[in-house]
């Protein structure tokens, strides 16, 4: 069920330091990117902004360029752009897969790469109509005081289910704001609060009040680097994840499954995206069988699965090990037959 509306003025600049004097302008307005989850929160009543700016036009938030050695990005690009992009999809592969992987081809037309970093965290308990949640006594997330998915506590376990966060993760990306108080630049490992409300504005998170992601920027990776990101969904077509997993890997040499560096990161089964911890313990090993089942019980330990989702927690846990298996044999060919072998034994 959706509702008309909340009543709000609507703005239209054209660059981003008029963007950013209209926020400080009006306090709580919010941007509209390309609207893909904006619109359907506002519809369902869950933010109830007096202002929005539109930033269609602020043409210089969009593009993708290569200088020196790193990848910017800006936040206006439509992920369908740079899902398809050249030098992203020879560069950054793994970025392009992410980004092409997100909704369905139209929203992906719209969707944008700042919209997807900052997504609103998502709840089966938050994301309905106000009548529904209004029956149900609202949740602490929103007009509420307790959270539904775990009552003892003041904590919000909505879980945060944009996919390309992970993959910028493990690439090191900064993000370039714009704000009242000035410009600034943050690593995104430091982006993100760890309540589930962080979104809304009752957690820090790493937006002040009216600022604006310009771009993300990421160094390019050195050679022998590879990585791959996989997504359990329920409509294979168009779903948020249920489960999200990025895995990096640069070998010692080329023509070798020796690891010098693996790096792994989970989405939608915590309240924030996580690079998890301990994997700079593998370095220096084969990636084989015993390797993995260490990587699997890192990623198993990281992720937090809860009941916010149609799918049981227990399913989702499950299919974070299987989902690093298909990333890691997707990195290391020699696992897909071992692999095979021990499922036909087990």
């Amino acid at each position: 069920m959706t509702y008309p509306l909340h009543p709000f003025a609507l703005h239209r600049p054209r660059t981003a330091a008029e963007a950013v004097a209209l926020a400080q302008r009006h306090p709580g307005a919010l941007y509209l990117a390309g609207g893909t989850d904006l619109m359907v929160n506002l519809r369902k009543r869950l933010r109830e902004p007096e202002h929005v700016i539109d930033l269609k036009a602020v043409d210089e938030l969009r593009g993708v360029r290569v200088t020196g050695t790193h990848l910017e990005i800006g936040a206006l690009t439509p992920l369908t752009e740079l899902s398809q992009h050249a030098e992203v999809r020879a560069r950054l592969p793994m970025l392009a897969e992410a980004a092409g992987l997100v909704a369905g081809p139209t929203l992906r037309n719209m969707a944008t790469l700042g919209g997807n970093l900052v997504l609103d965290t998502r709840c089966r308990y938050y994301n309905q109509s106000r009548f529904w949640r209004q029956a149900n006594a609202f949740c602490l997330k929103k007009d509420g005081t307790v959270c539904h998915v775990a009552p003892g506590g003041q904590f919000c376990w909505a879980a945060f289910c944009a996919d390309t966060p992970p993959v910028l993760l493990l690439l090191d990306a900064e993000l370039d704001l714009a704000g009242p108080g000035g410009p600034r630049t943050v690593p995104l490992k430091g982006f993100y609060g760890k309540d589930g409300r962080w979104s809304i504005g009752t957690e820090p998170g790493g937006l002040a009040p009216g600022e604006l992601i310009l771009r993300a920027r990421m160094p390019l990776p050195p050679p022998g680097w590879s990585g791959a990101y996989e997504k359990l969904r329920v409509r294979d077509s168009i779903d948020f994840p249920l489960v999200g997993v990025a895995l990096t890997v640069r070998w010692e040499r080329e023509e070798s499954h020796r690891i010098a560096e693996l790096r792994l990161a989970l989405t939608a089964v915590n309240t924030r995206p996580e690079v998890v911890p301990g994997t700079a313990d593998l370095a220096g090993r084969e990636l084989d069988l015993a390797a993995l089942d260490d990587l699997k019980r890192l990623a198993n330990r990281a992720g937090k699965p809860m009941r916010s989702t149609v799918a049981d927690p227990a399913y989702r846990r499950a299919m974070i090990g299987a989902l690093v298996e298909k990333a890691a044999a997707r990195l290391a060919p020699a696992l897909a037959p071992l692999l095979a072998r021990q499922a036909q034994w087990a």
